[in-house]
C-alpha cells in the first residue's frame, strides 16, 4: 500500500527527527500554498505495512483464542489490546485538562472579581489580584497546550488504526475464497475502505468525553453547591434530564448507520456494474431503465441519511437551549429560595454551565452518535474479515482406490470434502501405478451457502486415467 511512495521519492518526515521548539512553531503553508513536493514520506510507525502486521498477527490470535472459548472474536478486543494503553493515557491528559484545569478557572475568576467589588465579608489585595490574573493566564495556557496535544494524538490513534483496517482489508479482498467472492460485492469493500474506517478514525476525538462529561458533572454540582446550594442540584437535575434522550437519539443513530451501510453498498455496487457494461446498455437503449434503478437505489439511501441527519439536527439544537434553560432554573429557584444575587455570583455560575455546555451539550452527543457509527463500522469490517479464504490447492491429496457410494459430497472452493467411504473388497485388478481415475456418482453442490437451490445435481462424471 505504499506503492506510490516507490514512484517518487519522497523527502523524510521532519517531525522524526524536530526538537521541541520546531513541533510546536512549523509553519510550512503560512506563505504559500503547499504542493505534492511538500508531502513527506510517512513516519516508520505510521506504514501500512508495520500497522498491517501488527494487526493481522493479533487478529489471528483473536481467532484462534475466541475458537478454543467458542466465542466470536472481536475486532474491537484486537484494538484494545494494541493501543489500549494509548488511549487510557491520552484519556487522562484529556481528563487532567476537563476537570482540573478548566474547573479551577471560575475559582480564579472569583478571586480576581473580589477585588474589584470590594467585599467586606472577602477582601483581596493588589497582590492577591495579580496572583489569580497570573494564576488564570497559565491555567488558560496549560489548557490550550494540553488539550490540543491530546487531541492531536488522540487524531493521530485514529488514523493509525484507519490504515491498519484499510491494510487488513485490501489483503483480505485478494484471499477470499469463491464463495465468498459470490456473496461481497465491490461496492460493500469500497464502501468499507472509503466510509467505514472513516467513522472509526473520527470517533476517537469524542470517546474520551463519553466518560470525562459525568465526571465533570459531579465536580460542577459540588462547586455550584459551594456557591448557591440546593439551586444547583435542581438546575443540574434539568440539564441531567435530557442526557436518557441523548442517549436514545444514539441508539437509533447506530441503527439508521446499519440501514444506510447495506444500501450503500448496493447503490455502489450498481453503478459498478452499469459502468462496465455501458456499451451494452447504450446499444440497447436501456439508460432510462436503469436511471430508474439508480433513481430507486439512491432513494432508499437517502431516505436513511435523512433520518440521521435529523437526530444530529436535534442533538446539536441542545447547545442553544440546553444550558441556557438549567442556568435559568438555577438562578430563578436560587432567587425564589430567599437568597440575594449579585453579578460577581452569577458570572461564576455561568462559568460553571458554560463549562458543562461544552462537554456534555456539544461533545458528548458527539461522542454517544461516533461511538454508535464505529461499532456499527467495526462490526462489519469484522464480519467481512471472519469470511472464508482460499484454500491452499498445493497440498497433496489423498488418493484411494476406493468408490463413493452415497449422494454426500460436499463441494467446498473447488474441492470435494467429506465424503463417506466403501471398501471395495472384492476388485480384483487394481491399477498399481501412479495413475489414478476419478469417479464422481450423483454429486450436487452449490458454491453460495444461502442459494436456495443447487448449482450442480445429479452430476456424474468418469475420467480414466490420463484424460484429465
Amino acid at each position: 500500500m505504499e506503492a506510490a511512495g516507490k514512484k517518487e521519492k519522497q523527502l523524510p518526515n521532519p517531525r522524526a527527527r524536530a526538537n521541541i521548539f520546531e513541533i510546536f512553531t512549523f509553519r510550512t503553508g503560512q506563505k504559500r500554498d503547499l504542493e505534492t513536493n511538500d508531502l513527506y514520506a510517512p513516519l516508520d510507525d505510521d506504514k501500512s505495512s508495520l500497522l498491517g502486521y501488527q494487526f493481522e498477527k493479533k487478529w489471528k490470535i483473536e481467532i484462534s483464542n475466541a475458537k478454543n472459548k467458542n466465542q466470536e472474536p472481536s475486532l474491537s478486543r484486537v484494538m484494545v489490546k494494541i493501543f489500549g494503553g494509548k488511549i487510557l493515557f491520552y484519556g487522562i491528559v484529556q481528563m487532567f485538562t476537563e476537570s482540573v484545569l478548566r474547573l479551577t478557572q471560575p475559582m480564579l475568576i472569583r478571586g480576581l472579581l473580589t477585588y474589584f467589588n470590594h467585599d467586606e465579608s472577602n477582601i483581596v489585595d493588589l497582590k492577591q489580584a495579580y496572583m489569580y490574573a497570573s494564576g488564570l493566564l497559565f491555567n488558560m495556557l496549560g489548557n490550550i497546550v494540553l488539550y490540543h496535544f491530546s487531541q492531536m494524538e488522540m487524531v493521530h490513534l485514529g488514523m493509525k488504526i484507519r490504515v491498519a483496517y484499510c491494510s487488513m482489508i485490501y489483503k483480505k479482498a485478494l484471499t477470499l475464497s469463491r464463495v465468498s467472492l459470490c456473496e461481497t460485492t465491490v461496492g460493500q469493500v469500497v464502501n468499507l475502505i472509503s466510509n467505514d474506517v472513516n467513522r472509526i478514525d473520527l470517533a476517537f476525538r469524542f470517546i474520551q468525553f463519553l466518560w470525562i462529561g459525568p465526571l465533570q458533572t459531579i465536580l460542577v454540582t459540588y462547586f455550584l453547591w459551594q456557591e448557591i446550594g440546593v439551586s444547583s442540584i435542581i438546575g443540574i437535575t434539568v440539564f441531567l434530564a435530557f442526557v436518557p434522550l441523548q442517549g436514545w437519539f444514539g441508539k437509533k443513530t447506530s441503527d439508521y448507520r446499519s440501514k444506510i451501510a447495506p444500501r450503500t453498498d448496493e447503490r455502489v455496487r450498481l453503478m459498478n456494474e452499469i459502468i462496465s457494461g455501458i456499451q451494452v446498455i447504450k446499444m440497447y437503449t436501456w439508460e432510462k431503465p436503469f436511471a430508474m434503478l439508480v433513481e430507486y437505489a439512491r432513494k432508499m439511501e437517502i431516505k436513511q441519511i435523512k433520518g440521521a441527519s435529523w437526530i444530529r439536527v436535534f442533538l446539536q439544537s441542545f447547545r442553544i437551549f440546553h444550558f441556557r434553560f438549567a442556568l435559568f432554573i438555577s438562578i430563578l429557584s436560587y432567587v425564589l429560595l430567599g437568597n440575594n444575587i449579585n453579578t460577581q455570583k452569577v458570572f461564576v455560575i455561568i462559568s460553571y454551565y458554560a463549562i458543562l455546555m461544552t462537554t456534555m451539550t456539544v461533545f458528548f452527543p458527539l461522542g454517544i452518535i461516533t461511538l454508535a457509527e464505529m461499532l456499527t463500522s467495526t462490526k462489519r469490517i469484522q464480519s467481512f474479515l471472519l469470511q472464508d479464504e482460499k484454500e491452499e490447492h498445493n497440498k497433496p491429496l489423498p488418493i484411494k482406490s476406493e468408490t463413493i457410494t452415497k449422494n454426500d459430497i460436499e463441494m467446498t472452493n473447488g474441492n470435494i470434502n467429506n465424503y463417506k467411504e466403501k471398501s471395495t473388497d472384492n476388485e480384483k485388478d487394481t491399477n498399481q501405478s501412479d495413475n489414478f481415475g476419478i469417479d464422481v456418482l450423483n454429486a450436487s453442490a452449490k458454491w453460495i451457502l444461502n442459494q436456495p437451490d443447487n448449482s450442480l445435481n445429479n452430476i456424474n462424471l468418469s475420467v480414466r486415467p490420463g484424460r484429465l
